[in-house]
């Protein structure tokens, strides 16, 4: 039943959340092999099937990157081309795992005929469900299917950010580790700021934007305790009254 699964997940999903670690979430158009690079990646035993759909409840495991910084890994739904908006509301719930992720792993099927339309078509579904602004590490699954060496200069000329992988044996996993590690937004950074009562705006764009933890109004302006993100941070700074402490959670 998708409702119970919806339920399931968003308990799941908040504990997540709660503790900090980044979330990572596989994209990508149907039969592209995202559960076989789950399981290349995490060694999980993620359903493996050959068929639209096969993933509907999204298997979440945790994976620790090179550098040992700790991620959740999400296999979601496969995609497929004018995805009708019904079915898109059907499985809203298996999709909320990409539009909450910190990083999008956009695993494509290098070998298809149409592969650049089905990145295409996946890219036009993260703009619907509002996931098209998260940072995506583009994966070229089945590298070794792709016989043709001209054709594989086209399509990383074409996608120059790409990694190409072969999950099936796990060719180019530890490639892409690096390049996910590299790509995943650096953690909030705790800060404690002081505000001037001649900047009104700052404690406003803090609560949208930021993790406020507590704020004191004293007579030289309002002192904020804040986590902040590395774009936050720039705008931010002219306020700090304490040095930023990377990785510095509430209790």
């Amino acid at each position: 039943d998708i409702k119970d699964l919806a339920r399931t997940r968003q308990v799941k999903r908040s504990g997540r959340e709660r503790s900090g670690i980044p979330q990572i979430a596989l994209a990508g158009y149907t039969n592209a092999g995202k559960s076989t690079l789950m399981n290349a990646l995490t060694g999980a035993g993620a359903l493996v099937a050959d068929q639209p759909f096969a993933t509907l409840d999204p298997t979440t495991r945790r994976l620790t990157l090179p550098g040992g910084r700790r991620v959740t890994l999400s296999d979601t739904v496969g995609f497929v081309r004018k995805l009708p908006h019904d079915l898109v509301e059907a499985f809203k719930s298996t999709l909320d795992e990409v539009s909450r992720a910190d990083l999008v792993l956009h695993v494509a099927n290098a070998a298809a005929p149409d592969v650049g339309e089905q990145i295409s078509a996946v890219r036009e579904v993260l703009d619907e469900i509002g996931a098209g602004l998260i940072p995506e590490v583009l994966v070229l699954n089945k590298w070794d299917l792709l016989a043709d060496e001209h054709e594989r200069e086209r399509l990383l000329r074409r996608y120059t950010d790409a990694v190409p992988v072969t999950a099936v044996t796990g060719e180019g996993t530890e490639a892409l580790a690096e390049r996910v590690s590299e790509a995943l937004p650096r953690p909030p950074v705790e800060v404690t700021l002081l505000v001037p009562y001649d900047k009104p705006e700052v404690v406003p764009l803090l609560y949208r934007r930021a993790e406020v933890l507590s704020t004191e109004d004293r007579d030289d302006g309002t002192l904020v305790r804040a986590r902040v993100g590395e774009a936050e941070l720039s705008v931010v700074e002219p306020f700090l009254v304490r040095p930023a402490r990377r990785g510095v959670r509430s209790s």
